[in-house]
């Protein structure tokens, strides 16, 4: 290859490989602080301060932590939903009031248990932030998730809702492959900048 040629863009599959690889390599104290540093910035954006529903997600394997987002939306009286996945690779959101109702579900993730009292019904009147995790994320707003699809899935017919990824900033890459059925972020926070996307 000459030099000015541009090299063939990654698939999925190798940035999956890739991020994950070097994502599981941080060291537990880095993953803690950055994962501060992103929740604070979260904890300020308009849409984190005027939601009143947050779906957010247990963190898995040196994914974005979200205890602190947690604690701090209950503290403001938010409701705030974790997923449970399903066979078909669908997932449901139940209210959660306290870390305690968690517990381990699909591949070891923690999950709330699937209660219908408290099951997440979509109110177009309500602002609802959803906080989504993600292997990487992309300079267009781009996400490469494990490859099952779940969120997208669960955000076809939601696109009312306000869409937040959390990563690292070494999870950011230049471009993801993407096709119709993928979902654009509205924003991805890293710990050290947010990065706002246009909807078109």
């Amino acid at each position: 290859m000459n030099v000015g040629d541009s090299y063939p863009m990654e698939t999925k599959e190798q940035i999956r490989k890739r991020i994950i690889q070097d994502r599981n390599q941080m060291p537990s104290e880095d993953v803690a602080k950055k994962s501060s540093m992103i929740a604070q910035k979260v904890l300020k954006t308009p849409e984190y301060e005027e939601a009143h529903n947050i779906l957010l997600y247990a963190d898995y394997r040196h994914e974005v932590m979200t205890r602190e987002i947690f604690d701090d939306a209950v503290l403001r009286k938010k409701k705030v939903y974790f997923p449970k996945s399903n066979t078909d690779c669908t997932m449901d959101f139940y209210q959660v009031v306290s870390v305690k109702q968690l517990e381990s579900g699909y591949k070891g993730i923690k999950e709330p248990v699937a209660d219908e009292r408290y099951l997440y019904q979509h109110n177009r009147k309500e602002d609802t932030l959803i906080i989504v995790p993600g292997v990487a994320f992309d300079m267009n707003g781009y996400r490469v998730g494990y490859g099952k699809g779940f969120y997208d899935r669960f955000l076809q017919d939601k696109r009312q809702m306000t869409v937040m990824g959390l990563c690292f900033s070494s999870q950011i890459v230049e471009e993801i492959p993407h096709d119709q059925y993928d979902i654009r972020m509205d924003k991805i926070v890293t710990e050290e900048i947010i990065y706002s996307f246009l909807r078109v």
